[in-house]
């Protein structure tokens, strides 16, 4: 899947490609037209030399002739290009030889400017600017999306680090990057670095979740918010500079701690978000639709928590469950939306009747479970009978008269909630042969559960 911003992103890759070559077709057309703005925009400040401008066209070139499901062969050729032309100048810069000028074109106006008092060469920078982003069209043509990327953005460093050297007034921040180098290596190293948006470190910080988000905003100051600070404290330093220093770093520590607190406070809103859903989901999980009451697997849990109490504290514990008699004809003669209509009915109805501790639950189909913690098996009964004549006296729209038979059971002593249930069951059955509407009671376990015969289907 591919996030919005990451087709946005791709969709960068060959005009960005194509705007770099063709400023670097203006840097060439400057050496050619004798216009030195071109080449060299600051009056005696560093110019591109026009092998740079050949690496950035090719490289601007590779990454326009990119696409994501066809052959980059076009893209390797660009990238073995101009690793060799930069490895060439870098042999040159160790070496103290000339193994390039063969070919360097407008070697005239080259030798014009020397003589002028101004050389122009490809500096170290550049030359290692270069490299990496002709290493990174080999890696992105070999599929190597997250190598590519990484040799991307630290070729992206070399003209950052310019931009800031020229905004500071720092010399030595550029070098002999000129800003036109520096313009044209970003254009085309952004282009390099978005042609695999799609994977590795890229596809996180582009994506449209709010890691992505955070990611994306923290970059952004990071390197902006730090940025303004330098450049507002340049203007002064020279008053100043020890005291100029120490606010730039407590600048730097409270920008550092308002970014960690951002961060914090959406983690917190992702945090809050995640465990309302979680909340959410286990709600849904162990609900009953129909009757918006605890489904059986809600009423397992709620049990075995009130079991462990109930062992822990020494009170007593009922077990309640009925169903609704005859219920199998209300939805064969009056139709599956009237017995739906029932079910919610007599959910609401029996809620009105319990106490706020208890806990009443839909065990399967018309059947209802009610634990009644606090209670004897006396007590147990009372409450049966007080529910069972409600529902009898309670008219159901498309039903008329609805019945229900109860049994019910109080905890013995080291029963699992099973047993209990079992024996509720039991009892339940029991009442369904005595002759429906009716609650019985059992106070200890049968002597064989498995002899109780089966109930008619009510």
């Amino acid at each position: 899947m591919r996030f919005p911003q990451i087709i946005r992103a791709l969709s960068l890759v060959r005009p960005l490609g194509l705007a770099g070559a063709l400023f670097s077709l203006l840097i060439l057309a400057g050496y050619a037209l004798g216009l030195e703005v071109f080449f060299r925009p600051m009056l005696g400040g560093p110019a591109t030399h026009p092998l740079s401008a050949v690496a950035l066209l090719a490289l601007g070139l590779g990454a326009f002739c990119w696409h994501p499901r066809q052959s980059n062969r076009v893209v390797v050729l660009a990238g073995v290009f101009v690793v060799t032309l930069v490895s060439l100048r870098l042999l040159e810069l160790a070496k103290g030889v000339t193994l390039l000028d063969w070919l360097t074109p407008f070697g005239r106006q080259l030798a014009e400017q020397a003589a002028a008092g101004h050389p122009i060469s490809t500096g170290i920078n550049t030359a290692l600017m270069c490299l990496c982003f002709a290493l990174a069209l080999i890696a992105i043509g070999c599929k190597r999306y997250a190598l590519a990327q990484q040799l991307a953005f630290v070729g992206l460093g070399f003209p950052m680090i310019s931009f800031t050297g020229y905004a500071y007034g720092i010399d030595k921040f550029y070098g002999q990057m000129a800003m036109t180098t520096a313009l044209g290596g970003s254009m085309v190293g952004a282009g390099i670095l978005l042609s695999g948006a799609h994977r590795s470190f890229l596809r996180s910080i582009l994506s449209p979740w709010i890691g992505g988000k955070v990611a994306r905003v923290q970059i952004l100051l990071g390197y902006f918010v730090p940025f303004l600070i330098g450049y507002c404290l340049a203007l002064t330093i020279a008053n100043n500079p020890l005291q100029q220093f120490g606010l730039f770093c407590v600048l730097i520590s409270a920008f550092i701690s308002m970014l960690v607190a951002f961060t914090a406070v959406i983690q917190e809103s992702i945090d809050r978000s995640r465990r309302s859903a979680e909340r959410r989901l286990v709600l849904v999980a162990t609900l009953d639709s129909l009757t918006n009451l605890p489904n059986r697997r809600r009423f397992h849990d709620h049990g075995q928590w009130l079991l462990e109490r109930v062992r822990r504290t020494g009170e007593s514990l009922s077990a309640l469950i009925f169903d609704i008699d005859y219920f199998k004809r209300i939805n064969d003669t009056q139709g599956h939306p009237v017995g739906d209509a029932v079910l919610e009915r007599l959910a609401a109805e029996a809620r009105s009747i319990l106490r706020r501790q208890d806990f009443l639950a839909r065990y399967g189909g018309e059947e209802f479970v009610i634990l009644l913690p606090g209670t004897q098996l006396a007590g147990a009964v009372q409450l049966g009978e007080k529910l069972r004549a409600h529902i009898a006296a309670t008219d159901f729209p498309g039903a008329g008269q609805v019945t229900i038979s109860l049994g019910c059971a109080e905890y013995l002593a080291d029963e699992s909630l099973q047993q209990l249930v079992a024996r509720v069951d039991v009892a339940l059955y029991q009442a369904k042969r005595s002759g429906r509407n009716r609650v019985v009671a059992v106070s200890e376990a049968p002597p064989a559960m498995n002899s109780v015969e089966s109930c008619q289907a009510a």
